[in-house]
């Protein structure tokens, strides 16, 4: 009787399961509000301040005209790709493109289209500070907005054809010294156009296609990242074609003050 009345577990009395596990998302969803808080809300009360005096206007531009500039250079190298056209002519075609962008597209439009030419038109006193950060990060969205519609549109066997500028040859020293060059010359013409008299946008865009034959520089940061962003592969990114690029911009709008 003693034990019949021991205080037993019945057969339908189960322990209570224990609690779930917290979901990580859940604990740093505050985080990650607080943080894009802090960063929004200025940025949003910054543009629209910015607004009444056309920076806001100006930036749409920048994001839209370096996405169809992306996009169209990108499209040509897909179909050549698909014509199965050879190395030269490949060049040919997307040379040709990026001659009637800056015609049709970079002078109509007003925007700068690449992060060098942005930086130094900002070392020249052409531009504030706050507005080229914003310029050259309006010029990063719209090419990879870019890359990612090729991504989507072009045949998978297709998208070899796409990548990033080839790495360096020789030390980093040697071919940042060359990004440099070309880049700072690149964005000499751009600041100095106006004194190449009538005919500009024809002269620019010819004098653009001869460096590129010339160097092969990628003389654009804003380029090289979509190219990279496309195919996974950032070698040379930041050293060679974001610091090279950057300290001739510089050197070419010290030099235009």
């Amino acid at each position: 009787l003693a034990s019949w009345r021991s205080p037993m577990p019945w057969p339908f009395r189960r322990p209570p399961p224990p609690p779930p596990p917290a979901d990580p998302a859940v604990e740093i969803a505050p985080v990650l509000v607080a943080i894009l808080c802090c960063w929004c809300i200025p940025l949003l009360l910054y543009l629209a301040a910015a607004a009444r005096r056309g920076l806001a206007r100006a930036l749409v531009v920048e994001a839209l005209g370096s996405f169809a500039f992306k996009l169209f250079v990108h499209a040509a190298i897909v179909g050549s790709a698909w014509c199965a056209l050879g190395g030269d002519a490949t060049a040919a075609v997307v040379q040709a493109t990026v001659w009637l962008l800056i015609v049709l597209l970079a002078f109509p439009s007003g925007a700068f289209l690449n992060s060098a030419i942005t930086l130094a038109a900002c070392a020249a006193g052409k531009l504030a500070q706050s507005d080229a950060v914003l310029y050259i990060g309006a010029q990063f969205a719209g090419s990879a907005v870019a890359v990612e519609a090729i991504r989507a549109l072009a045949p998978l066997d297709l998208h070899g054809a796409i990548g990033p500028p080839p790495p360096a040859e020789g030390s980093y020293s040697s071919a940042i010294l060359h990004e440099a060059l070309f880049a700072g010359a690149n964005c000499l013409l751009a600041l100095n156009s106006s004194a190449l008299g009538t005919g500009t946008p024809l002269k620019v865009a010819t004098i653009v296609i001869l460096l590129i034959r010339i160097g092969g520089a990628c003389m654009d940061p804003s380029a090289a990242f979509a190219g990279a962003l496309f195919a996974g592969r950032y070698t040379d990114l930041v050293e060679v074609y974001c610091v090279g690029a950057a300290l001739g911009a510089i050197a070419a709008g010290t030099l235009s003050r």
